[in-house]
């Protein structure tokens, strides 16, 4: 265990994890010509190496905590986005919210079936 001084050591070292899969998917993504966002591959190689790991270490649950109790933050881009881009949306509107509706369903459906059939334990 280390000491409680160099607790912000840890959590440094945990987002520099974060960022290097960040990063490392969105490199995977741009080489192999792949048409989906580096961060969701990045993030695919993250919990590929979790479930290879047995769990969430705990030298990562403290950086990512905070990401996760900060979220709401992340969403301000999209946001800002839908601001700019509002003839679009009352455009298209209905056509995009049936293919985020079904879109979602699937991944969950999805998601559902693929941790049924790894019968992962996080």
């Amino acid at each position: 265990m280390l000491c409680a001084g160099f607790s912000w050591v840890v959590s440094v070292a945990g987002i520099f994890v974060l960022i290097l899969f960040w990063l490392g998917g969105s490199a995977l993504v741009e080489f192999l010509n792949w048409p989906i966002p580096g961060s969701v591959m990045g993030l695919m190689g993250l919990w590929v190496a979790l479930v290879i790991n047995g769990g969430v270490p705990e030298w990562l649950k403290k950086p990512s905590s905070l990401l996760i109790r900060n979220m709401t933050l992340l969403f301000v881009p999209a946001g800002v986005g839908l601001i700019n881009h509002w003839d679009r949306l009352t455009e298209h509107g209905l056509a995009m919210v049936v293919i985020i509706t079904a879109s979602t369903l699937l991944t969950v459906v999805l998601m559902i079936l693929i941790f049924k059939l790894f019968r992962v334990k996080l």
